[in-house]
């Protein structure tokens, strides 16, 4: 009796792992930035993050609403592009030193590096901001300018909130 009873035990188990085995496994999502070493906070979806348009790389807050022309969306990705591929080798270099934070491997020496390349990478893209917006029209810089206003009021108003929370909420 409890022969069988390990024997049915052992083939349920068996049989559970073979049958779980099969099941087609769904690929890692990888939309390329992660590859490339390039993760932006934990938990942040592209949502908040800025819609990412049909190349695959996202757009600078505030340029869908400014009407951009063909000619100047083609320029807006080229320089997207170039300043992306310039900054490669800075953003892997920083994955791999997140790899190391994360197995707990981090030195002093390290995270000051880490911080350099976030340096390095957050003024190549302000330079990739400045160009763009070097080419729109006058009224398209004054629009942008109106909706960073915009967002910066929005977001300060949000910080305000979230103060006011935490102090009525202390914990």
């Amino acid at each position: 009796m409890f022969l069988r009873r390990i024997l049915v035990i052992s083939l349920t188990l068996a049989f559970g792992s073979l049958a779980y085995g099969q099941q087609p496994q769904a690929p890692a999502q990888d939309d390329g930035i992660r590859g490339e070493g390039m993760r932006h906070r934990e938990g942040r979806s592209q949502e908040r993050m800025g819609r990412r348009g049909r190349d695959g790389f996202g757009e600078f807050r505030g340029m869908r609403e400014l009407n951009l022309t063909d000619e100047q969306r083609q320029q807006q990705r080229s320089i997207v592009q170039r300043h992306l591929e310039n900054v490669k080798a800075q953003r892997e270099e920083l994955f791999k030193l997140g790899q190391k934070r994360v197995e707990g491997s981090l030195t002093a020496e390290d995270g000051a590096r880490a911080k350099a390349l976030r340096q390095e990478i957050h003024n190549s893209m302000r330079g990739a901001h400045t160009e763009i917006e070097n080419i729109l029209t006058p009224e398209q810089r004054n629009k942008l300018e109106q909706l960073k206003t915009e967002r910066k009021a929005l977001r300060d108003e949000m910080q305000k909130r979230r103060q006011e929370r935490r102090e009525s909420n202390p914990q």
